[in-house]
């Protein structure tokens, strides 16, 4: 599935890519995680997500995951956080559950040429991508928030690793 975030010059704003996202979760019947009140942990990981072009199969999670240690700033306190939450708790929990440590070292592996592919543009980047952006950027064109940092998203082919490896998204 290609989605509109998921092109290089996408004119939506940032929210409207992160409700974007979230109406595709809902589409392939996944949680659509929501903050809790003072929170935006899971706001800014949604965004991260729209900003670097990513779904949520498990190699683009992968991938996501080296967009985000090597494309954003962040403090690894705050980052922390994250995956603190019970419903990350609870994920990680029912991925281990389904597929073991197996499923994580095949996924890394099958993902290598992607995360060498994400890396390179991470180095072309002009300025890290902020986990903890300005609130006043959710009304910004995800192409200028992209062209101000210097973001190369991946296109269709670059992110495609054959065959996705298979879970039941449940947790």
């Amino acid at each position: 599935m290609n989605l509109r975030y998921q092109q290089q010059h996408c004119e939506l704003t940032l929210s409207e890519g992160v409700a974007e996202y979230r109406s595709y979760l809902r589409d392939i019947d996944r949680k659509a995680m929501t903050d809790g009140e003072d929170s935006r942990l899971i706001l800014e990981h949604d965004a991260t997500h729209v900003i670097f072009g990513m779904d949520t199969s498990l190699e683009q999670e992968a991938g996501l995951d080296t967009w985000l240690i090597f494309g954003c700033q962040f403090k690894w306190r705050y980052l922390r956080g994250y995956s603190q939450l019970p419903e990350i708790k609870a994920l990680y929990q029912a991925l281990m559950t389904e597929g073991g440590w197996r499923l994580f070292l095949k996924l890394y592996w099958k993902c290598l040429g992607l995360k060498w592919r994400i890396f390179r543009r991470t180095r072309r980047m002009s300025q890290k991508w902020p986990f903890q952006f300005p609130e006043e950027w959710l009304a910004l064109p995800i192409s200028a928030l992209r062209e101000r940092h210097g973001i190369d998203i991946l296109t269709y082919e670059e992110r495609d690793t054959g065959d996705l490896l298979e879970w039941s998204g449940q947790y």
